[in-house]
C-alpha cells in the first residue's frame, strides 16, 4: 500500500537546482488558517500565483468558510472575520480546482512545510496522494541572504519591496512571494536584486 505523502517526503529544490527559472513553471501559495493544527486547521483563504517565463501570471483567491468561528487573534492577524466567510464553500470544495490549477508547477511557498503541509492534509482526508516539488522561499531566503535581520516575509518585503497589499492576506502573501522568488534568481545571476 502506497503511504500518503508527508512534507517530509517531498523534493525540496533550492534556487541553485532551478538552472533555467525561465523555462520553468512555478506557483505560488498561501493560505490563511483558522489558527488551528493538525486535523482542525481549515483554511480561511487561499491564493495561488503562477510564475512562469520569469513573469508574474495568473492567480486564483478566494475566502472559504471555517465550520466554526474565527478566533480573535485570526481577526486581527487576518483582517478575515466570520461575517466575511460564512457564505463561502469550505476549502473542500475548492481543491481539486486549486490541483488543477498547479498541476505540475514547482510549488513555491514562505514556509512551505505550512503551507504545503496543509495541502498534503486536505489532499490525505480527500483520499488524493498528491507529491509535488516545493521550493521554500523562506529556506532559501536564509541560505542566500544570512546577513538578513531575519527572514519574515513582511521583512523581506521591507528590505526588496515585496508588497502592494496587506500583509497575512493570501493574495498579497503568494504575489509578495512571487516576487520574492524573482528577486533570488535575479541574485543568483547578477548578484544584486
Amino acid at each position: 500500500m502506497t503511504k500518503y505523502p508527508a512534507y517530509s517526503d517531498l523534493v525540496k529544490l533550492r534556487v541553485e537546482d532551478i538552472r533555467e527559472p525561465l523555462s520553468e513553471r512555478f506557483t505560488v501559495i498561501d493560505f490563511e488558517t483558522n489558527g488551528k493544527w493538525n486535523d482542525e486547521v481549515e483554511v480561511i483563504e487561499f491564493a495561488a500565483v503562477k510564475v512562469e517565463y520569469g513573469e508574474l501570471g495568473t492567480n486564483l483567491a478566494s475566502l472559504c468558510r471555517a465550520s466554526e468561528p474565527l478566533s480573535g487573534f485570526i481577526v486581527n492577524l487576518t483582517g478575515i472575520n466570520d461575517a466575511m466567510i460564512y457564505d463561502k464553500p469550505p476549502f473542500e470544495e475548492f481543491l481539486e480546482g486549486f490541483l488543477s490549477y498547479i498541476g505540475d508547477d514547482i510549488v513555491v511557498a514562505h514556509n512551505a512545510s505550512f503551507d504545503v503541509g496543509i495541502l498534503l492534509g486536505y489532499c490525505k482526508r480527500a483520499g488524493i496522494k498528491y507529491r509535488p516539488r516545493v521550493l521554500d522561499t523562506i529556506a532559501n531566503s536564509r541560505r542566500l541572504f544570512p546577513d538578513f535581520p531575519n527572514h519574515k516575509l513582511g521583512t523581506l518585503g521591507e528590505i526588496m519591496d515585496l508588497f502592494d497589499g496587506d500583509a497575512h492576506r493570501a493574495l498579497a502573501d503568494s504575489l509578495a512571494t512571487a516576487r520574492l522568488l524573482l528577486k533570488m534568481f535575479e541574485y543568483r545571476k547578477t548578484g544584486t536584486f
